[in-house]
């Protein structure tokens, strides 16, 4: 019994060596940076939130009391921030929302198929206001 645990451990630990070998080292890219405004709470509190949108789709004009992070899970957007050009932003690509920073459009870009993100809220208290809905511009 002793010999057969030997032996299976040892196929184990030859396993996963050839397994490592198999993929490059772990790295680390940089995907986001962004300071925190002076404006945001003290960040007590990280609420996230899977948001989907349907074929053109828009949010129209609001801003955050709280800074909101996150990342385009499906699909492509339309994103601008007031001030700041208007960019697309695809799956895979991050996106940063200061508080109190009015976003302009965060539309799903495509008129055919559905969009997706995956939002960090960085707040105070779960019942802070995540968002302030501004009409039109």
């Amino acid at each position: 019994m002793n010999q057969m645990l030997i032996v299976m451990m040892t196929l184990s630990v030859i396993s996963s060596a050839a397994i490592a070998e198999d993929f490059p080292p772990l790295q680390r890219v940089p995907v986001l940076e962004e300071a925190i405004p002076a404006t945001n709470p003290a960040i007590k509190m990280v609420r996230g939130a899977r948001i989907r949108f349907v074929p053109r789709q828009t949010t129209g004009l609001h801003r955050h009391p709280i800074s909101v992070a996150g990342v385009v899970t499906a699909g492509s957007f339309i994103f601008k921030r007031e001030g700041e050009a208007e960019k697309i932003i695809k799956t895979g690509d991050s996106f940063f929302e200061p508080a109190g920073v009015t976003t302009e459009r965060f539309d799903n870009a495509s008129g055919t198929e559905p969009a997706e993100i995956v939002a960090f809220y960085l707040t105070d208290s779960k019942d802070r206001a995540l968002i302030e809905m501004l009409g039109t511009k």
